[in-house]
């Protein structure tokens, strides 16, 4: 099996995850082959990563443990490294967490973490190390529901018709990302309904503690169990709502905002036909008649946007030939009954021989040597090699899902 083949583990969310909050950092009880994980996201997927920085404030730290040190008491070495690192002024929060061959061991890392904190006056959260049954959305998940489960919301101040979101998926700090953030913020705004704290944005754990002046949560759909317990915690309504991803779910999206807040129907209709008016399938009908229609296409994707992603292929007359999804078909949820008949997880993705198709839409993390050229390939997700965002191209909302598009038609075209 080629290490391409493999899911993408639960650490890598761990990762992105600090990738994310400009003041966190993590400590990870770990061999040197841990800073390939860094590298995977660093200068990879990532070309604005902060995990490594030139002032060597570097963002992760490990022990680089090795097979004759970890038969060792290290409990007094691994709590000093703790509060050193806690100690330091640009330090806001420390993740803890391990390699599972660390965690054969049994350190109780919980433990050591409540000694420091007892030393120190700093938010350190213990994650569990899962590398070996879990994955990156796992990861992921698990992170904000520590988060919500730990985070302070003493001394808070609710602001009357405001939203904190928990959360979509911030992979890199990139302008994708970036602008997925900032085009929620405009639907937002449209409605007059203010943001108080949006989990994760690429600021400070500083503004993800300005969730406890929010007057509802926002649930999108990366970690619902995280977005319950604040909401529990602070006692405020919670809203489940899907990515605002293509036609259908982004007018659902504008219409469950409208239903909560009592917003005027005046101005919900003319949110919706300025941003409508300009961006529909019609600006695709010469594209649809020349190169999109009757291509076989398949896709290897991330399972929380593949309806979506499905609804898109059949607006512009494209043949879905077979449907892959990162890890565990778990992550569909209730949603699986929904998109396409059969769907396969990587699992069956080894076994399979990937050949018929015009287009295959997928990330970097499997054999791209399965399929016949590179021609065939639009990287979508994490992790994306070759396909990066200096300018404004998010993926949210429906005036960007017709660059999605645009993206499939000009792959398409040169074959």
């Amino acid at each position: 099996m080629s290490n391409q083949d493999l899911p993408i583990t639960y650490l890598n969310w761990v990762l992105l995850w600090i990738n994310a909050i400009k003041d966190s950092y993590l400590w990870v009880d770990s061999p040197d082959c841990f800073f390939f994980k860094i590298d995977h996201i660093q200068w990879n997927h990532d070309l604005n990563s902060n995990l490594r920085l030139a002032n060597g404030r570097h963002k992760v730290l490990t022990t680089i443990a090795d097979i004759d040190s970890i038969i060792w008491n290290r409990n007094y070495e691994i709590e000093r490294t703790l509060e050193k690192m806690a100690l330091k002024d640009f330090v806001k929060i420390i993740f803890v967490s391990s390699m599972p061959m660390n965690q054969l061991i049994w350190i109780d890392y919980s433990l050591m973490v409540e000694n420091v904190k007892n030393k120190v006056n700093k938010p350190i959260f213990n994650i569990p190390s899962k590398s070996m049954t879990g994955c990156w959305l796992d990861g992921y998940s698990d992170l904000l529901f520590s988060l919500a489960k730990n985070i302070d919301i003493t001394w808070w101040k609710k602001e009357k018709k405001s939203v904190a979101i928990i959360w979509n998926l911030f992979d890199r700090n990139e302008w994708d990302a970036i602008w997925n953030i900032e085009e929620l913020k405009n639907i937002f705004e449209w409605l007059w309904i203010k943001i108080v704290s949006i989990w994760l944005d690429w600021w400070k754990i500083s503004d993800l503690e300005k969730v406890k002046n929010a007057w509802n949560i926002v649930s999108l759909p990366y970690s619902r169990k995280a977005a319950k317990k604040i909401a529990q915690r602070l006692n405020i309504p919670l809203l489940e709502l899907d990515i605002p991803f293509w036609f259908d779910n982004s007018i659902n999206f504008i219409k469950k905002l409208w239903d909560l807040f009592n917003i005027q129907d005046i101005k919900v209709d003319n949110f919706i036909y300025e941003e409508f008016k300009n961006n529909n399938i019609w600006v695709f009908k010469w594209g649809i008649n020349r190169t999109l229609f009757n291509k076989n296409i398949s896709t290897f994707v991330d399972p929380y946007l593949l309806n979506w992603i499905i609804d898109i292929w059949k607006y512009i007359w494209l043949n879905i030939e077979e449907v892959f999804i990162h890890w565990n078909i778990k992550h569909l949820g209730n949603n699986k009954n929904k998109a396409y008949k059969e769907i396969w997880t990587i699992n069956e993705w080894i076994k399979k021989d990937i050949k018929n198709v015009d287009l295959f839409i997928t990330n970097r993390s499997i054999r791209i040597d399965k399929i016949i050229t590179e021609n065939k390939i639009l990287e979508f997700s994490f992790p994306s090699y070759y396909y990066h965002c200096f300018t404004k191209q998010p993926y949210f909302w429906i005036k960007w899902n017709i660059n999605f598009i645009n993206r499939i038609y000009n792959t398409l075209s040169k074959l």
